[in-house]
């Protein structure tokens, strides 16, 4: 069964060298079968190997067992003379520089972490075969975060939203066309907001709440962009001025004269007024 997985697990980045189950765990010793490789620093390609490196690392599981990849990458001169790096190690899709885990396990691991809590994520992985902690599911989720890059259109969306309602707030902002989250500041204040603006001059339609900080960094940064007020926001004046209008112009107390009783037979008025039944008054809130 081993052979077989192999096969389809690792095809032609490495040679499986040796395979063996133990505890529960499938671990496998992979060579590199690379002949050259490229430099992370200046991007030249280089054929002069000089040495091999070993490092281990997590990937996918297998019918529910865990997976543990002792590799042996292949390290190259780097022949560009005015490349600050004299000896690199290759890199590939299958596994980053520095990093504990695969690519795809990586990416599996950030999908379920995405759907539940970290400490929930764990306990699906774990049971899966994937053991790690919930703090660094959450540490690799805020790193995915910062690697993120979303592209900024002519339309936005700004709203505060809460870390923790009524003491820290902070700014979403996104695309209206493609409704994706395009950056997150840590607060609303207005400085934090012109700054965000400067960098993107090609915004020309702007949807944001009625916070006074939002309008004042438009106004400033891009006063030729059209502010539109959301729908919740728009209802929310509409009521705001109805409500005045009708303080100013209904008093607060209102007497409606109980004619009904005096087209009543004489018997229940007077029985109404023998029982001290007062006039009908209406009082706005």
């Amino acid at each position: 069964m081993l052979k077989e997985i192999c096969g389809n697990f690792f095809p032609g980045l490495y040679k499986i060298v040796r395979s063996r189950e133990y505890n529960e765990r499938y671990i496998f010793w992979l060579l590199s079968t690379s002949e050259s490789a490229v430099c992370p620093v200046c991007g030249s390609k280089s054929s002069r190997a000089h040495g091999y490196q070993k490092r281990a690392a997590r990937d996918l599981p297998i019918l529910g067992k865990g997976v543990t990849l002792l590799i042996i990458q292949k390290k190259y001169f780097c022949d560009n003379t005015e490349c600050e790096t004299d000896i690199f190690t290759e890199q590939n899709e299958l596994i980053c520089q520095y990093s504990q885990f695969t690519e795809r396990c990586r990416e599996y691991m950030l999908k379920v972490t995405t759907l539940v809590s970290s400490e929930a994520a764990a306990k699906i992985l774990a049971y899966q075969g994937i053991r790690v902690s919930g703090d660094t599911l959450l540490n690799m989720l805020k790193d995915a975060g910062r690697e993120y890059k979303g592209t900024v259109g002519k339309k936005i969306g700004v709203d505060d939203w809460a870390y923790r309602r009524g003491q820290k707030y902070g700014t979403l902002i996104c695309d209206l066309e493609t409704h994706e989250i395009i950056d997150i500041l840590e607060d609303r204040d207005s400085e934090t907001f012109e700054k965000w603006l400067q960098g993107y001059p090609g915004i020309e339609i702007v949807t944001r709440d009625r916070a006074s900080s939002y309008s004042s960094a438009l106004n400033k940064v891009l006063p030729n962009a059209v502010q539109i007020a959301d729908r919740f926001h728009i209802t929310q004046n509409l009521l705001t001025a109805l409500n005045d209008t009708m303080k100013a112009f209904i008093p607060e107390v209102i007497e409606v004269p109980n004619r009904q009783c005096a087209d009543r037979t004489g018997e229940t008025a007077e029985l109404e007024k023998s029982e001290g039944i007062p006039v009908v008054k209406k009082t706005r809130k």
